[in-house]
């Protein structure tokens, strides 16, 4: 039983979305130059945590990182990382 109210399946999917989402970043973080690293770091912590708490999407919003990849963004994320 929860320690702290009800959980469903859906409710751990996306405690367990939002907790890959925090060690993939700290594992990647260093390699990523300051404007991606600042949209990265508030995807998890604004919309991320947003859905996991409201739950009003099946999935995480993703427009802010659909920016990393904009032809007009100061911050590509494929430029960090070898071919």
């Amino acid at each position: 039983m929860p320690a702290f109210g009800e959980d469903d399946p859906g409710r751990s999917y996306r405690r367990g979305y939002q907790d890959g989402a925090v060690e993939t970043f700290r594992a990647i973080e260093r390699f990523l130059d300051v404007a991606t690293r600042e949209v990265v770091r508030t995807w998890i912590e604004q919309d991320v945590n947003d859905w996991r708490l409201k739950a009003t999407l099946s999935h995480p919003p993703i427009w802010r990182l659909n920016k990393l990849n904009a032809p007009n963004s100061n911050c590509d994320i494929r430029a960090n990382f070898p071919p």
